[in-house]
C-alpha cells in the first residue's frame, strides 16, 4: 500500500483524503491547529492519521528521512506560501515524489478594489470608508492595528483561544470581534453586514471553496465597497486544480 502525506488545513484535505483512501492509499495527515484535526477530519480519524504540527526545512527532512511516506501532496492554503516553498524544496532535493494542489482562484465582480499585501491594504482602507469588516483571519490582524481610533475595525475569527489572542494582541476589543467558524451563506454575511453597518469588506482571493463568493454577492447587494487582497506568487508553476486530478497525478508519480 503506497503512503502519502497530506499536508493539510482547509476544506479540500478531507475531501483529498477521502478519495486517497478510495484509492487504496494509507493516508497520514497534518494540520496546524487542534480544532482543525477535529473540524476538518473527525469523521475520518478512525481511517487515517491526523498530527498537529507544523513543518519547518529541518523537521520535515527528518520526517521524510524516516522513510514513512512515500509521496507528500501539498493541499495548504494558496497564502501559505512558506510552507509549500519549504516543502516543494525539500522533496526535490530528497527526490521524494510532491504534488501541489492548488485552490483555484476566482475573478470577483468589476468595481472590486485589489491590494497587493495586507500592508498595502490597511493604506488604501481609510480612502474607501470609515466602517471596516475584516474576514482575513485573525494572524493578519496586526497589520490593521494602526487603523485604530483613525477608522472603525470589526473583525470575523475562527471561535479559538488562539485567534482570540491574536486579534486583542492587534489591538481589537472583543466587542468588534465575531468568533464564528465557516462556512457562511450569503444570507449569513447579510446578516452579519447588516448588523455591523459596514461599508467596506476587506477578504483575501482564497477561492470559492474559501467561502469568498457569498461574502462578495452579500457585500455588493448592500454596496458595500469590497477591498480584496489578492494571492502572493505561487511558490510553484505546477499543481492540479481537482480532486480527481490529485489523485490521478499521484497515481502517476507513484507509477499506476
Amino acid at each position: 500500500m503506497k503512503r502519502i502525506l497530506l499536508l493539510s488545513g482547509t476544506s479540500e484535505g478531507p475531501l483529498l483524503a477521502r478519495a486517497l483512501l478510495d484509492a487504496g492509499w494509507a493516508v497520514r495527515a497534518t494540520v496546524t491547529r487542534p480544532e482543525a484535526r477535529d473540524n476538518l477530519f473527525g469523521p475520518l480519524l478512525d481511517a487515517i492519521a491526523v498530527e498537529v504540527r507544523g513543518f519547518t526545512e529541518q523537521s520535515l527532512t527528518e520526517f521524510l528521512a524516516r522513510g514513512e511516506v512515500d509521496l507528500v501532496l501539498d493541499a495548504t492554503h494558496p497564502f501559505a506560501v512558506r510552507i509549500t516553498r519549504i516543502a516543494q524544496g525539500v522533496c526535490e532535493r530528497m527526490q521524494m515524489p510532491y504534488v501541489r494542489y492548488e485552490r483555484p482562484d476566482w475573478m470577483p465582480p468589476v468595481g472590486t478594489h485589489f491590494a497587493e499585501s495586507y500592508l498595502a491594504a490597511a493604506a488604501i482602507l481609510p480612502s474607501l470608508g470609515s466602517r471596516i469588516m475584516l474576514t482575513i483571519g485573525a494572524k493578519q490582524l496586526k497589520h490593521f492595528a494602526s487603523l485604530h481610533g483613525r477608522l472603525t475595525l470589526y473583525a470575523r475569527i475562527l471561535p479559538s483561544p488562539v485567534s482570540l489572542r491574536q486579534a486583542l494582541e492587534a489591538g481589537f476589543a472583543e466587542e468588534n470581534l465575531v468568533r464564528q467558524r465557516p462556512p457562511f451563506s450569503m444570507e449569513q454575511n447579510d446578516e452579519l453586514f447588516r448588523r455591523y453597518n459596514v461599508d467596506v469588506l476587506v477578504t483575501k482571493a482564497s477561492g470559492r471553496e474559501g467561502g469568498v463568493v457569498e461574502k462578495v454577492a452579500a457585500a455588493r447587494a448592500l454596496a458595500i465597497k469590497v477591498l480584496m487582497i489578492r494571492r502572493p506568487e505561487p511558490a510553484s508553476l505546477d499543481w492540479v486544480t481537482t480532486i480527481e486530478d490529485a489523485v490521478r497525478a499521484c497515481k502517476t508519480l507513484m507509477g499506476e
